[in-house]
């Protein structure tokens, strides 16, 4: 009986080290794909978060208390800005480690000169998780003035986008 495919004798196919190297090199490549994908480099940073600033008068200053924000953003990156039309000043850089032991921290900021006017921030983290989150306030102690008006405006310090601000008057 004759057979009925022939036996190659000729060694053209790719050698088993070239193969192995090119099946690793395929792996890698699937693989950082994968990392790629799952953590999100490819996802937007440069947006700044929103939320809104609701002011209420306190004996001795203003409550400017958080809305919803749309993002988890920590105190460490959101700066104050207070200006009374003519000079301002702010506050920046909360450590995160000041306010996150889960207790609604209230923590007495440095106090900041705006022209005549000394201010106390007093910020509070409700929850004491460290993040801006709704409910979450600052509070203003000064003699303000009832014929100036004040703008308060929460930075997002990354984009350095405004992430809200509200106007007042003493």
């Amino acid at each position: 009986m004759k057979k009925i495919w022939a036996v190659r004798k000729d060694s053209e196919a790719v050698s088993p080290v070239i193969a192995t190297i090119l099946m690793v090199a395929i792996t890698v490549v699937l693989a950082a794909v994968l990392y790629v994908m799952v953590l999100g480099f490819g996802t937007d940073t440069s947006s700044t978060p929103t939320t809104t600033l609701t002011d209420e008068p306190i004996t001795n200053g203003v409550k400017v208390t958080f809305g919803a924000v749309n993002q988890d953003i920590g105190w460490d990156l959101i700066s104050l800005l207070l200006d009374d039309g003519t000079t301002s000043g702010g506050w920046a850089n909360l450590t995160v480690d000041m306010l996150n032991d889960g207790l609604g921290d209230t923590q007495t900021m440095q106090t900041l000169t705006l022209g005549a006017l000394t201010v106390t921030f007093v910020i509070q983290d409700l929850s004491g998780n460290g993040y801006a989150d709704q409910g979450d306030n600052v509070k203003m102690t000064a003699s303000f003035s009832a014929a100036t008006i004040y703008t308060f405006t929460a930075i997002y310090e990354s984009t350095d986008g405004n992430m809200a601000e509200c106007t007042f008057s003493g």
